[in-house]
């Protein structure tokens, strides 16, 4: 009687064990060709300032929104962080005497704060993750107005080339005249023709290069690279609102240090090592389990009794590695904290020289080399007419005016990426907004 039950149990237990090892899962994968999402298309309002266009990529754009999705699972792992660990139900059954049962409920009690370093390792976690979207937030800001300044510093090339092509064309006009009078040679009404010509090829690189840069604008907004933007879009009015420096240097330097998103990131993650290491410090203490057991005999009337049951942790070289492996995180945590300070006042210190640059170069070409070069170009033409000027003076006069207008207008743009730079390095949150007073 009592051989073929234990034949009888033991093949039950081979069967359930054959069956689970052998279950196979195939989950259904997303199609990566495609789109995980279509989201319809959002439109910017039309003649949208920069203000406009980074609250529209705050709100739109992938990266941003994944973002905002891990702060949604922090916030669901604090819930769980929380929560007991699920109690432990056993049934025991008698092989030689079948009449013979016990069930038995436990639950483990978090000893030691267990359960309170967990709780406070997903807050750690949580706040982290808003560290993290504010970081996301101020790299799509950066992104957005560098593309928006290039997007612009193209539309105003091939304005400028614009004017050029009419000058050049102004030019060969007079050249047509004089040529037919004798007064020029032939040389000087081909290299003017030729001129025009090329100019007219440049201007056709400006399109395909606003397609382009609208394409990678769009990117920065989170939006489809061939959506059109509708607006009348200006480099100076853009730049007179946004390229003014937030505080004086030194200023900026102490906002960095406490405001700077990648700091408080680094910040965070010596935080969690800090629990991390109270954790491993407890790990070799014993845990406790406290239930109730029922006992039964078909002859006999059931029996309950209390538990209690404690872990023995004798591995000790176990936890002390544990304890090793967390102060050498902890330790790395505060590394990475100073190379991050180190990283952060490079990135502002480069980005105040490149704002300087292009103040000097603005105020530079813009008040008084493109002045001067427009001056010229309107001399040169008429000395021309006059038989006192040669091609080479002429040309050279309206080449020079076109690289100064562009200097000019690489400064504006220039200025504004370094601005975006600079706010995204100083500020806890993308929007937040400090003193606008111009060093």
């Amino acid at each position: 009687m009592f051989l073929p039950r234990i034949r009888v149990c033991a093949s039950i237990t081979l069967i359930i064990i054959t069956i689970t090892g052998c279950a196979s899962y195939s989950p259904e994968y997303a199609d990566f060709s495609e789109p995980l999402t279509r989201p319809e298309t959002a439109h910017i309002h039309v003649d949208a300032d920069i203000a406009e266009f980074i609250a529209f990529a705050h709100e739109h754009h992938p990266s941003v929104k994944a973002a905002m999705a891990d702060i949604e699972s922090a916030n669901a792992a604090l819930t769980s962080a929380g929560a007991f660990a699920d109690p432990q139900f056993s049934v025991a059954q008698g092989l030689n005497n079948s009449d013979f049962r016990t069930l038995s409920v436990e639950q483990e009690i978090p000893l030691f704060n267990r359960r309170g370093m967990a709780i406070e390792q997903a807050q750690i976690a949580k706040r982290s993750a808003q560290a993290q979207l504010d970081a996301v937030k101020a790299e799509v800001s950066v992104n957005v107005v560098a593309a928006f300044a290039e997007y612009l510093y193209v539309l105003e090339s091939q304005a400028l080339q614009e004017e050029l092509i009419q000058l050049l064309k102004q030019f060969t006009a007079v050249a047509e005249q004089s040529y037919a009078t004798g007064s020029v040679s032939l040389s000087d009404l081909l290299r003017a023709q030729n001129a025009v010509d090329s100019a007219l090829a440049e201007q056709l690189n400006l399109e395909q290069l606003v397609i382009s840069q609208r394409a990678r604008l769009n990117a920065a907004l989170g939006r489809d690279s061939r959506e059109p933007l509708a607006g009348e879009y200006s480099l100076v009015d853009s730049h007179r609102n946004f390229a003014k420096l937030p505080a004086d240097i030194e200023t900026l330097y102490a906002l960095a240090d406490e405001n700077s998103p990648q700091l408080a990131l680094s910040r965070f993650a010596i935080e969690s090592q800090t629990v991390a290491r109270d954790i491993a410090g407890i790990a070799g203490l014993p845990k406790l389990m406290v239930g109730v057991e029922y006992m039964n005999e078909a002859m006999g009337s059931g029996t309950f009794a209390g538990m209690a049951s404690v872990s023995l942790p004798i591995w000790r070289s176990n936890y002390r590695a544990q304890r090793e492996a967390a102060e050498s995180a902890y330790q790395a945590a505060q590394h990475r904290l100073y190379s991050s300070q180190l990283e952060v006042q490079a990135d502002l210190s480069i980005a105040i020289f490149q704002w300087r640059e292009a103040e000097r170069n603005r105020e530079l070409f813009g008040k008084v080399l493109t002045a001067r070069a427009e001056q010229a170009v309107a001399t040169s033409l008429s000395n021309y007419q006059n038989g006192n000027a040669s091609y080479t003076d002429v040309i050279s006069s309206q080449q020079e005016w076109l690289s100064f207008a562009l200097a000019y207008r690489r400064a504006l743009a220039n200025q504004l990426t370094a601005v975006a730079a600079i706010k995204s390095l100083i500020s806890s949150g993308a929007n937040s907004e400090v003193s606008n007073e111009k060093h």
